[in-house]
């Protein structure tokens, strides 16, 4: 049975009404670091959202991004994680992987940033 009143789509605003205990959300779109400035609040977009709802940390990226080399960052990415590395570590190899498999133009690795607690 569907929601009728759920449009599929989740906001910042959605998000920063929710209570989360989060030390990492993990954001694959493009453009997912962007925001809009706002007066008197500065830049006000997901990540600052995800924040103020209880995220530690948040892995977003600052342009378009590809979506094959995306797949295997993210993949590469939480591997590290789930091996015990902290984020920055896990960060940083899952760039260099990129790097060294095939997509060594800064357009596929470089995009991913981490925002909010690194370690």
């Amino acid at each position: 049975m569907g929601n009728d009143s759920e449009d599929g789509f989740l906001t910042a605003g959605e998000i920063f009404g929710m209570n989360l205990n989060a030390d990492l959300v993990g954001l694959s779109a493009c453009k997912t670091g962007l925001g809009v400035q706002s007066a008197g609040e500065g830049v006000v977009g997901l990540s600052r959202a995800f924040m103020y709802a209880g995220t530690d940390s948040v892995l977003v990226s600052l342009w378009s991004v590809a979506d094959e080399s995306t797949y295997k960052f993210m993949v590469k990415f939480f591997e590290g994680l789930k091996t015990g590395k902290d984020k920055m570590t896990s960060l940083k190899d899952a760039k260099n992987y990129l790097r060294a498999n095939g997509y060594d133009n800064p357009y596929f690795w470089a995009p991913f940033i981490l925002m909010g607690e690194v370690n």
